[in-house]
């Protein structure tokens, strides 16, 4: 879809989380799957939308799919097992799988 059909730059940006580890993005005939994992970290998909709301301090137009470590947008906002963690490691692994084939409908 062509951005100019979200409608005018309103100076908002939304954004919600779908919780899941994997997703199918239907764009009519196309199709593209999105599968995400990270051993023992909480992972889903941020969907948003900006028309001029985000930066502050130099808004553009965009809009998202994209995988995420963790469950929301804002640490404050966290509840248990929300937020990503650190492990003694220092180091965390995680996979993003995209593909044309989609599982779902």
């Amino acid at each position: 879809m062509p951005l100019d059909r979200l409608g005018p730059d309103d100076g908002t940006a939304v954004g919600a989380v779908v919780d899941a580890r994997q997703v199918c993005v239907h764009d009519g005939p196309d199709r593209l799957h999105l599968a995400l994992t990270a051993e023992e970290q909480p992972v889903s998909v941020a969907l948003w939308r900006n028309l001029g709301g985000f930066p502050r301090h130099a808004p553009y137009r965009s809009t998202g799919v994209e995988p995420m470590l963790g469950r929301v947008f804002d640490l404050a906002e966290a509840g248990p097992d929300d937020a990503a963690r650190v492990p003694a490691s220092g180091e965390v692994r995680w996979r993003l799988t995209l593909s044309t084939a989609c599982p779902c409908p």
